[in-house]
């Protein structure tokens, strides 16, 4: 049972006789498992050495066996981190892998994935293998329930990873992903949209990525490429940069500007709110429903907004907004 922690059978068994004595020396196990007493000694030795055992000396040593509930747990702990260890390495060796075969073999550069769920899973792996960066391209249909986000991302996020994702603009239409994506920036995302995005991508630590080759209307991605790290990989950032330059911040994170006039009142919450969704180029049928609002009722607050700002078009109150640190 505790082999996979380093315990041969040996020691095993010395353990649970350890385990039922209040002390034992190498002779007293010597005899118990019919062991040569040096042996025997070396066994409990190393139970020492693994934190399961105390060492006391005298005229015979004796052992003492450490609480399991604390030896044991640490042993484990132990374990896990030499296989994180392990883990942080594999990368290093797979990049050592694909170089030698991608020199004798140029087509591995691109494998072509099949099957939606084989693309999803495919797509969790990669982001999970996220050191340093993840970009993004994303547009509906969504091929996976979470829509525009996942828990990899989560977890990239909480471990540091920057996350730069440019949007179509239809993404905020779709039924609370506009809420979605608002909490990803809330947790760290760098956010912006555009009115179309080239295709759907994801790029990790500007290395690898993934993006579709085929898809349904229903958005079930039937095929996919995985692109290894090469010109080609090198093309889907620069890509992903052209696009990222002139695509429009939406929910950003970060505290607005000061407004430039100190007499400005403060804007509400959900007045910034429709400013964000007016500045994304949503739909005025879009963002009334995202905020919940009838027609008259949106084109009231708009209607508002814009005497406020002593404006007399949407594009000079942007302007003002934007002057005002609003947006």
């Amino acid at each position: 049972m505790l082999e996979s922690v380093g315990l041969d059978e040996v020691t095993e068994r010395a353990y649970g006789v350890l385990l039922h004595e209040e002390q034992l020396t190498a002779g007293h196990l010597a005899g118990i498992l019919d062991l040569a007493p040096a042996r025997a000694r070396q066994v409990l030795d190393g139970l020492v050495a693994a934190g399961l055992a105390q060492y006391h000396q005298g005229r015979p040593a004796r052992y003492r066996p450490v609480d399991p509930r604390t030896g044991l747990t640490e042993l484990i702990r132990s374990r896990q981190r030499e296989l994180e260890r392990v883990a942080a390495s594999v990368e290093a060796y797979a990049a050592d892998y694909h170089e030698r075969n991608l020199r004798s073999d140029p087509r591995l550069l691109v494998e072509v994935i099949e099957g939606p769920n084989e693309v999803t899973r495919r797509v969790e792996l990669l982001v999970t293998s996220a050191e340093h960066e993840i970009l993004a391209f994303d547009a509906p249909p969504y091929v996976s329930p979470h829509g525009t986000t996942s828990p990899s991302e989560r977890d990239a996020l909480g471990r540091g990873v920057s996350v730069r994702a440019a949007y179509a603009t239809e993404v905020l239409a779709v039924a609370g992903h506009a809420e979605t994506l608002r909490e990803m920036v809330r947790l760290g995302e760098q956010a912006r949209v555009l009115p179309r995005v080239p295709t759907k991508l994801i790029v990790v630590d500007r290395r690898e990525a993934i993006l579709p080759l085929t898809g349904s209307d229903e958005g079930q991605r039937t095929t996919a490429a995985y692109v290894r790290r090469s010109g080609l990989s090198d093309a889907l950032v620069e890509l992903f940069e052209a696009h990222w330059a002139v695509a429009t911040p939406v929910f950003a994170a970060t505290e607005p500007p000061e407004p430039t006039d100190p007499t400005d009142p403060e804007i509400s919450p959900e007045d910034r709110a429709l400013l964000q969704l007016l500045n994304a180029g949503l739909k005025d049928e879009a963002i009334a429903r995202q905020l919940d609002l009838s027609q008259r009722t949106f084109r009231r607050r708009v209607a508002h907004l814009i005497h406020r700002l002593g404006a007399t078009s949407r594009f000079q109150a942007g302007t003002q907004a934007m002057r005002r640190g609003w947006l």
